[in-house]
């Protein structure tokens, strides 16, 4: 990987909250998806959402990218975005910080370019031997990402065959999609369960990985700030599709991007959160600018 500018050490943005009748100081994070939600689901731009980056960094909030995407794919954003805080990639199998982040990492890391990673997932070449066992049980024939060259994937994806490249440099996570057969969703994923793994959707793909999660990876996250801050945290989570879910579970303000292009059940699963007012990154714009103002 390209090695990054030197890393500047995020100084706390001390937010004063209202909450009754006295005040107590706060630090808030940002933790997003970014298909189809800080990124439109079909050009993959983010200009929509320029006004509430530019706030949040001027606040100096931390924003959390966690993505299906890879690490290779994620690095280049985050230059274009600006942003020097830790990213979760391939939903939720590994957690890459900037290294001197954070003064304590009470956790087992591995060095990765200018990063330290947290992982449990799997190796690559396990996920690829369980899918092949997982279709065959269940007569599927499957295209996985590990079976494409760049140019397949920009064909069904919309991507460049250069954003392909980086999409196909996968460690911990393995995408697919079913050519041939009946899926059962509820079959494939007990037995993915019962070899360790979990089966999950997101926007395009199917997706096989590791027994984690994106929700599992922020919690890890957030328990981290909270190790190095004395001061409580607030967390904002945004996501618009299935694999969602858990990372706006995990988080203490839930917020629900529509996805257009599938029936999510983000919304019907968690009655609570707050439901931007359009898809992608203009909803995502408006959404984080009324919560920075605190309304709502």
């Amino acid at each position: 990987m390209k090695p990054e500018s030197p890393i500047l050490f995020p100084i706390p943005k001390l937010l004063l909250l209202f909450h009754d009748s006295h005040y107590s100081l706060m630090f808030r994070i940002v933790i997003t998806d970014l298909d189809g939600t800080l990124l439109d689901h079909h050009t993959y731009d983010h200009l929509p959402a320029r006004p509430a980056l530019t706030k949040l960094k001027a606040m100096r909030v931390p924003l959390i990218l966690a993505s299906s995407k890879t690490a290779a794919e994620i690095i280049p954003f985050r230059r274009a975005i600006e942003n020097q805080d830790p990213f979760i990639v391939e939903n939720g199998g590994g957690i890459f910080i900037p290294r001197d982040y954070f003064s304590s990492i009470p956790l087992e890391t591995r060095e990765v370019g200018h990063f330290l990673t947290i992982s449990n997932a799997p190796s690559y070449r396990q996920l690829q031997e369980s899918l092949a066992q997982l279709a065959d049980q269940h007569n599927l024939e499957v295209e996985s990402f590990a079976q494409m060259p760049p140019s397949r994937l920009a064909e069904i994806s919309g991507l460049s065959e250069g954003q392909a490249r980086l999409a196909l440099q996968r460690e911990f996570d393995l995408p697919f999609r079913i050519l041939r057969g009946t899926f059962h969703s509820s079959q494939f994923a007990e037995a993915s369960h019962r070899l360790g793994l979990r089966i999950t959707r997101g926007g395009r793909f199917l997706h096989l990985g590791g027994d984690v999660n994106k929700g599992q990876a922020v919690t890890q996250l957030l328990e981290l700030y909270q190790h190095n801050h004395e001061e409580a945290i607030q967390s904002i989570g945004l996501g618009d599709s299935e694999n969602d879910l858990n990372m706006l579970e995990a988080v203490h303000i839930p917020v629900v991007i529509p996805n257009p292009s599938s029936q999510s059940p983000l919304a019907s699963r968690l009655p609570s959160a707050h439901i931007a007012r359009a898809p992608g990154p203009e909803g995502w714009n408006q959404v984080i600018l009324s919560l920075l103002r605190g309304e709502g």
